[in-house]
């Protein structure tokens, strides 16, 4: 909806546990240690080591994947401004939250009392 900003970093996901995958209708979250989640209702992206990117707009497609992350840490993160967010995860599987930029918000950020709605 907005854009991935290009002056943020989002580095506070650096090191950071996730401790919930959890579905809605329309919507997964990734719930991690230190008040940080992640809710993305729009496209998102998976990659495990060593296997090709799948990009789904249903995220029960790629609920394996996801919930094999489950007490994995975040490495690093990615900005690739304005269309997307990635997570690297220590084994090696990116998570990327895509924002096609059009009327609707496709994903928001918690870190603590701060709000990103992208």
């Amino acid at each position: 909806m907005y854009g991935v900003p290009a002056d943020e970093s989002f580095a506070f996901f650096e090191g950071r546990r996730l401790d919930a995958v959890t579905y809605g209708r329309y919507q997964v979250a990734l719930s991690f240690d230190g008040e940080v989640s992640i809710q993305i209702e729009g496209e998102i992206g998976v990659a495990a080591a060593g296997v090709p990117e799948v990009v789904v707009t249903d995220a029960r497609d790629v609920a394996r994947p996801l919930l094999d992350l489950l007490a994995r840490t975040v490495v690093s993160v990615r900005v690739d401004p304005p269309t997307s967010l990635t997570l690297v995860f220590d084994d090696g599987t990116e998570v990327r939250a895509i924002d096609d930029l059009g009327p609707y918000e496709s994903f928001t950020i918690h870190h603590g009392m701060s709000l990103w709605i992208i």
